[in-house]
Order: C-alpha cells, then sequence, then structure tokens
C-alpha cells in the first residue's frame, strides 16, 4: 500500500534508536580514553556525528517494499493451458510461500503527515538559526576593521604564526565581539585588546584562536553544523555535538601548551580573561572561554596535565572506532521500516480479501477504486492488473478489455518506475498473449536488462524464435506435399534451404536462449519441450539421414527430460504448503501467465485449421450425440513405458457427409496426439442440417488415454 514519504519516516523512526546507540558507544569510548589527547577523543565524537546521520539515511534504502515472490514458470504455465474452470480454481493450488515479513511500523495517515510536518518545521527553524548565524559572523567580518597594531601585539602575532606553521593571518579589530574571534584565516580581537599590556593573555587569547585556524575548525563546525542539522532534533544528537565542542577547546589548549606557553601560565590567563568576560553582555565570543560550559574542566586538565601513553591510547582509539563501526553495521541490519497507510488502504485490504478467495471481479473493482483514489500508488496499478488477468481465458480475444486494462496499468507503472521488474515481466507475458510478438521480443530483452538472473526472459526469446520459425517451417512441409502426421525430411532441398536461410540464425539463437534459462533453471520444463521441438525442425530440414537422426535423438532425449522435469514439480507440489494457507497483504498477486506451453511438435497438427466457409461452431458434447462410428485409439508404446497418460483436446473440421476433414491438436502431450488424431480421423458423425441444407461443423474432441 502506498505510504506517505515512506523513506522520510524510516529516517525518523530509525533514528530514534540509532543516534542513542551511535552516542552511547562514542561516550563509552571517551571514558576509556579520558587520560588520552582531546584530539583523540574529538575523533570519537566525530565519528558518532557521522554514524548518527549515516545509520538513519541507510536505512531509508529499504524502505521501498521489495518485489515478493512470483508463481514458477510451470505453475502459471499449467494455470494457462488448463480450461477456464481449472484456471479459475487455480487459487487452490498450494502458493509459493512468501518471503518473511519485514520489520514494519504502521502509522496512522494523520499520525505520519503531523509527525512529518512537525520535523520539517523543526528543519525550517534550525536552518533558520544556522542561516541567522552565518549572516551574524559575515556582518562581524565585514564591520571588522585593520587598525594600528602595537608593537607587543604584532609581537605575539608572528610568534603565534611560527608555533603553528601558519603565514598571512590577517588581525582585525571590532567593538562586536568580546573576545577574539576565528573566522576562516582572521582573527577578530576586541577593540579593549588593544590596551592590554600582558604578553602572557595576548598569547593566550591569540594562541587559541590560531590553534583553531590551524585545525581548520571554522570550516569543519560548518561540515558538522550541516551534518547535526537532520538529526539535531534528538537530545542524543545534542550530547554528541556537545562532545565535539568541548573536546574542539581542549584539543586547541592542549596545541597551545605544547608550542607556545607553560600550561600554568595558560591557566591562569584564561581564568583573568573569563573574570573580565563575565560582565559582558555576549561572553560567548571571548576565546572560547564558554564554549561548551567546561572552563572548570579546562583549567583541572591543565593544572594536572595527566601524561598519556599515546601507544597506549592509539590502540584505545583504533578500539573505539572499531566498536562504533561495529555497532554501526548490526544497527543497520536492525534497521526498520515505517509508513502511514494512505487513505486506500481498506481498498486494498477489500481487493487483497476478494482475490484470495477468487472473486477476482470484486477484487479488480476495489483496485480500480484504491487507483482512483491514488493515482500514484504503484501497487494498487500492479494489484488490479493482476486481479484483471485472473479473469481472462487464454487463447481468446487478444484485443479484449481485461488485457488492454492490464497493459495500461503496467505502462502507467513504467512511466514513473521505468524498472520496474514485476511490470517489464508482465508486459512481455501480455505481448505474447496479443501475439505482437516482436514487442514481446523487446520486452524480453528489456527484463534480461532489468534481472539477467530471471530466465523467463530467455526463455521467452527462445519461445519467439520457435514461434516465428514453426509457420514457415510448415508451409514448407505442406508446399513439398507432406501431411501433419508425416514425418522425416522435407524432400525438396530449395524448400530446406529456404527455411534455414530465412530462419537458421532465429533457430540457433533459440538453442542459446533455451540453454541459458536452462542454466539459471535446470528444472525448467518448458524450456525443455521447445529444444525439443527446436531440434525436430532442425532435423526436418537436414540435408541428410545421419543429421535427421541425431536431431530426432536430442528431440527425444528433451522429451525425457521434460517428463522428468514434470514428475519432479509434481513431487514438489505435493509437499507444498496447505491449499488454505493465508496470503500475506504484502505478497503479490499472481503475474499473467508466461507464453503457453509447448504445442505438439510437426506431424501431430500443428498447421492451423483451416474453418470452411458458412460453417456453424458447436459444443463438443453436443456433437457427441451426433457421432455414428466411434474407433478407439491405441495406446502409444513410449507413452505407456513413460507412464504418460491425460486427455488430447483437438479441434475438428467436420463436413457436410459427417466425415472429419481437418484436424487440429488444442491441448494433450505430444506423445499422445498423434494416436489420438488417427482414431478421431476414423470417426463418422450424421449430417448437421441448417435450414435443411447439410453445413460444415467447427467442434472439438476430447480423447482420454487412462493407462489401463
Amino acid at each position: 500500500m502506498e505510504t506517505i514519504s515512506r523513506s522520510l519516516l524510516t529516517f525518523l523512526v530509525n533514528s530514534l534508536w540509532q543516534v542513542p546507540l551511535a552516542a552511547g558507544v562514542a561516550a563509552l569510548a571517551c571514558r576509556f580514553l579520558r587520560q588520552a589527547p582531546a584530539r583523540y577523543r574529538h575523533a570519537v565524537w566525530v565519528a558518532a556525528l557521522a554514524a548518527a546521520l549515516l545509520l538513519p539515511l541507510a536505512s531509508m534504502r529499504t524502505a521501498q517494499p521489495a518485489e515478493g515472490p512470483q508463481f514458477s514458470p510451470a505453475l502459471a504455465a499449467s494455470i494457462a493451458a488448463a480450461p477456464t474452470t481449472a484456471r479459475m480454481a487455480a487459487s487452490a493450488l498450494p502458493p509459493v510461500a512468501p518471503a518473511p515479513a519485514p520489520r514494519t511500523i504502521t502509522l496512522a495517515e494523520t499520525t505520519g503527515a503531523l509527525l512529518l510536518g512537525a520535523y520539517l518545521l523543526f528543519l525550517l527553524f534550525q536552518l533558520a538559526r544556522l542561516a541567522r548565524a552565518s549572516l551574524r559572523t559575515v556582518r562581524i567580518r565585514r564591520a571588522a576593521a585593520a587598525g594600528e597594531i602595537p608593537l607587543l601585539l604584532d609581537r605575539v602575532r608572528s610568534r603565534c604564526q611560527d608555533a603553528f606553521g601558519l603565514s598571512g593571518v590577517e588581525l582585525l579589530f571590532s567593538a562586536d565581539v568580546s573576545g577574539p574571534v576565528a573566522a576562516g584565516a582572521t582573527v577578530i580581537l576586541p577593540q579593549s585588546l588593544l590596551a592590554e599590556s600582558s604578553e602572557d593573555v595576548l598569547t593566550s587569547a591569540i594562541g587559541h584562536e590560531m590553534a583553531h585556524i590551524a585545525r581548520r575548525d571554522f570550516a569543519c563546525k560548518l561540515l558538522y553544523e550541516l551534518v547535526y542539522l537532520p538529526v539535531s532534533f534528538h537530545p542524543a544528537a545534542w550530547l554528541i555535538r556537545r562532545g565535539i565542542e568541548r573536546t574542539r577547546e581542549m584539543a586547541c589548549d592542549e596545541m597551545v601548551t605544547r608550542r607556545l606557553m607553560d600550561a600554568s601560565v595558560y591557566a591562569r590567563s584564561i581564568v583573568s580573561i573569563a573574570a573580565q568576560m563575565t560582565a559582558l553582555p555576549c561572553p560567548g565570543y571571548t576565546l572560547g572561554v564558554f564554549d561548551g560550559d567546561i572552563l572548570e574542566e579546562r583549567i583541572r586538565r591543565l593544572i594536572h596535565r595527566p601524561a598519556a601513553n599515546l601507544r597506549q591510547a592509539r590502540l584505545l582509539l583504533a578500539g573505539g572506532l572499531a566498536a562504533l563501526a561495529l555497532c554501526t553495521l548490526l544497527a543497520s541490519s536492525l534497521a526498520l521500516t515505517a509508513r502511514a497507510q494512505g487513505a486506500a488502504a481498506d481498498m486494498m485490504k477489500q481487493g487483497q480479501a476478494a482475490y484470495n478467495r477468487g472473486d477476482y471481479p470484486t477484487a479488480a473493482a476495489q483496485f480500480a477504486a484504491a487507483v482512483r483514489f491514488e493515482p500514484d500508488n504503484l501497487d494498487a496499478k500492479l494489484s488490479l492488473a493482476g486481479a484483471l488477468l485472473q479473469q481472462y481465458v487464454p487463447g481468446t480475444d487478444p484485443s479484449s478489455p481485461l488485457l488492454a486494462g492490464a497493459r495500461q496499468q503496467y505502462q502507467d507503472v513504467l512511466a514513473r518506475d521505468p524498472g520496474n521488474q514485476r511490470a517489464i515481466k508482465n508486459m512481455m507475458i501480455l505481448s505474447v498473449e496479443s501475439k505482437q510478438f516482436a514487442e514481446a521480443r523487446e520486452w524480453a530483452q528489456k527484463a534480461i536488462e532489468a534481472d539477467s538472473t530471471d530466465p523467463a526472459g530467455y526463455y521467452t526469446i527462445g519461445f519467439l524464435d520457435w514461434s516465428t520459425t514453426y509457420p514457415d517451417f510448415s508451409s514448407a512441409r505442406v508446399a513439398a506435399g507432406m501431411k501433419p502426421e508425416d514425418s522425416g525430411i522435407i524432400p525438396d532441398p530449395g524448400l530446406r534451404q529456404n527455411v534455414r536461410t530465412q530462419h537458421g540464425a532465429q533457430i540457433e539463437e533459440g538453442f542459446r536462449m533455451l540453454q541459458t534459462a536452462l542454466q539459471l533453471d535446470p528444472d525448467y520444463s518448458d524450456a525443455m519441450a521447445y529444444m525439443n521441438l527446436l531440434y525436430r525442425i532442425k532435423a526436418g530440414i537436414s540435408d541428410n539421414a545421419a543429421d535427421y537422426q541425431a536431431n530426432i535423438a536430442q528431440a527425444d532425449d528433451w522429451v525425457g527430460k521434460a517428463l522428468d522435469a514434470k514428475r519432479k514439480q509434481a513431487q514438489l507440489a505435493r509437499t507444498g504448503r496447505p491449499a488454505n494457507a493465508a496470503r500475506s497483504a504484502e505478497e503479490p498477486l499472481a503475474p499473467p501467465p508466461p507464453p503457453p506451453p509447448p504445442p505438439p511438435p510437426p506431424g501431430l497438427g500443428g498447421v492451423a485449421m483451416a474453418e470452411p466457409p458458412n460453417s456453424i461452431r458447436v459444443e463438443g458434447s453436443v456433437q457427441q450425440s451426433k457421432l455414428v462410428s466411434q474407433t478407439q485409439p491405441s495406446y502409444p508404446a513410449l507413452a505407456a513405458q513413460n507412464g504418460i497418460t491425460g486427455t488430447v483436446t483437438l479441434g475438428v473440421v467436420i463436413g457436410k457427409d459427417g466425415t472429419v476433414q481437418n484436424i487440429q491438436v488444442l491441448k494433450g502431450h505430444p506423445l499422445l496426439a498423434a494416436a489420438a488424431m488417427q482414431a478421431v480421423k476414423a470417426w463418422k458423425y450424421q449430417p448437421t442440417m441448417l435450414n435443411g441444407q447439410p453445413v460444415s461443423v467447427v467442434t472439438s474432441v476430447s480423447v482420454t488415454f487412462s493407462g489401463q
């Protein structure tokens, strides 16, 4: 179901627990590093800030629902091949087990909207504060003036620059600041420091700001503020930011005492400056003395100067960063998905319930209502297309409104999500179903590009290669005087060469594509069946008996492999989950069936049946009552050896005299089809009369082989 900014809600929900996790790990690591240099603890807090933002951001990648399992090609093919009543009952077949349910938090639509609105308003407020602070800094920088620098102050500046390896640091003076401020490569001093006579105080004040410049703290602070902004609503993020500010000031203190002056002298100087600034209205701009509100801690560290074992400190730093990285990985794997139910949620639930009980018209109506209510709801569009296709009978009118409606939904999905694999695959299947083979090939290629590990695209191209080759091959057989039931090589060399010239490349491509499909799915029985059919075409256009026999042997071998795969699939189906097992609401609807199962090989009625003019269609059960004589079919030995049973459905044309004049196999196993055709060809019917005149009849006949 559609969500209100699923990704942003997921970010907020995960930040509620991931930000405190990062802060807690950093605080624990800094506890062990309390005797180490401040720059090490500063690095830990900076890493924690990065983790506090990256963890919720990473969880947004899993916010979009992944496509669930599709019906297996073999199961879909069997549904497509079955009669309408059997296909409508397909929902009773054992469905594919759903994927494990994701860790999802579902919010009411109003709650989600209020939460996102409040968060966006807070972000705007924080952005305004950051912009205001930036503008204030720019104004102070522009208003500051470069006055005449006293000799003592100039000497202190030179000394500090040399100590930190800096050059060209500009000193400006401003009445708008109460203490020194470092802005980029500029130090802005208050006017009062022009009269300062203590070299220690001047060195402490200017040296601290020079340390900030040497560390590039001004640019880093801007970066940290931007990183902090998205999670600034969280108290734990504020603690991380506070840790960064505190350790930054202490790191500058350490640089000053290491390169410029004694720690005790530096401590007395900053206490003196703090005392002078307490009465000023804006003490926050003084030296960083009040930054982070840690003056007491800074003085204590300067006086006691804890001895640090640098080797041990480096090991602890590496351990702290490693622990933070490990917790980041674990937290990323435990990310939640948050979503707010849209207004169409109830419609989707009712549609899913109707679909699960096989009431596809009601399901389609509910999904259509959801689409009207939320036009951008891709799940509703995909579900609507699936419900429409469940009402379509394969092999009937290719211009059916059901097919057109499903096609429109998939096109709408692809217009918004061009890489949607489910829509691409189903557009491929729809194009095959409507006999638009050129378009089907394009969609099959797109399906392969979208997912090169899915065998369906390769199988479809193999099917299309056979479908475009077989009509010309069949016509060549007819032109050479061969009957549908005849086997062997096409006797006319010119006709054989013509087929090879026109379709040789397609035949070879078909072999390659089907082989690829079988590499991806070794039990793909439909691909095996088409390998059989392509080898029979290759055998029919061979130039010598040896090649013919070799290709027929290959074809027979693939028939055996297909039968074994079918038996394996039947065993797996019997051990599947119960038919009445409920499907998850997130489980996608069954896609339309793939290309129909293989037709019988050449010689078993593959030529399209021509209907005589002025003929009428009669139901098979009605025409059966007019049967005068009936020959029972003989059970094929190869079928008996392999335990093959089933029903062969034939389309027949009965002439005005009641004899069977034309036969086409509509459905049935290739090893049974020839025997069924041979028997039905000898059947005799009473002539059918229309307005007192005999007419030809087009009907269907079913011949059952029970194996007894």
